[in-house]
């Protein structure tokens, strides 16, 4: 009876092991902050949580949503015609800290001699993006980390398709997009300081418009005082 006691107590006890060793791992996993960055959900041609953008509104562009088939996963995928910048976006808030930011690429821009790769991840007109692709017809890796300041920002991811002039007829597949959490980037990576590249951004705009506006104000003083042509 002692035995037997004995085995059900060690049993009781390795599940009890077992469970939190399992807890640790579920709480040490690092949390994606976007949502349906697999891809694997939608409707129609959209996947949820995810909206589509592009420079010029054009018939020629083309967003497209493939769902999990097959074995594969979930894709977002975009297709230019013409010359056209064009995205997958999401915002997201993020926390004081560093963030690894990234997703699976796989790009063709089509120009008149060869192809060249044109797609990027990116938080979107801050100068913060992916490493141009390496000319390979395999999934490649874009990514890059950020660390966003004491009080904490809201950004916006974009996955975007940009052919370079002359390489206007383009597509690009996206897949398994991620934005984490990290103590730190590892060394050599693509990094980014949020706050800076703001800063860097609107400091550059706002220095254009006070050189730009003066002039268009006298501009338009030299019109309204110019006698009228007789």
């Amino acid at each position: 009876m002692a035995s037997a006691r004995s085995r059900s107590l060690a049993a009781i006890g390795a599940l009890l092991i077992a469970a939190a060793i399992l807890g640790v791992r579920k709480s040490d996993a690092a949390e994606n902050l976007l949502r349906n960055g697999d891809f694997s959900e939608g409707t129609g041609n959209t996947p949820a949580y995810w909206y589509p953008e592009q420079w010029i509104d054009l018939p020629t562009t083309q967003h497209m949503w493939l769902p999990p088939s097959g074995g594969e996963p979930g894709m977002a995928v975009i297709q230019n015609q013409v010359e056209n910048a064009a995205s997958w976006s999401q915002s997201v808030h993020l926390d004081p800290g560093w963030y690894y930011v990234g997703a699976e690429v796989k790009a063709t821009c089509e120009g008149k001699d060869k192809l060249l790769y044109g797609a990027l991840v990116t938080l979107t007109d801050l100068g913060i993006v992916s490493a141009e692709l390496k000319p390979m017809t395999d999934w490649q890796n874009s990514s890059f980390y950020v660390e966003v300041g004491d009080g904490g920002a809201q950004v916006e991811v974009a996955l975007r398709l940009a052919c370079f002039p002359t390489y206007k007829k383009g597509q690009a597949f996206f897949r398994g997009a991620s934005v984490v959490k990290v103590d730190s980037p590892p060394p050599q990576a693509r990094q980014f300081h949020l706050d800076q590249s703001r800063d860097h951004f609107y400091g550059r705009h706002w220095t254009m418009l006070l050189l730009v506006v003066p002039l268009l104000i006298a501009a338009a003083a030299g019109w309204i005082l110019l006698p009228p042509e007789i």
